[in-house]
């Protein structure tokens, strides 16, 4: 099976997003900022998959 791309990355510190990276379109910012939003402080990181993709 060949390895997947990441679809969408980001890095944040707090409740800001300080760096982002995706080669398609969508609504990635507004998920990643309601995901942001959920985190407890002490996780220092979230992933996500949905459809085999990890986000």
């Amino acid at each position: 099976m060949g390895r997947k791309s990441p679809i969408y990355a980001f890095v944040s510190r707090g409740g800001a997003i300080l760096v982002e990276f995706t080669e398609f379109t969508g609504n990635f910012t507004t998920i990643a900022m309601q995901c942001l939003q959920k985190l407890p402080s002490t996780n220092n990181k979230f992933t996500y998959n949905c459809d085999g993709h990890t986000v």
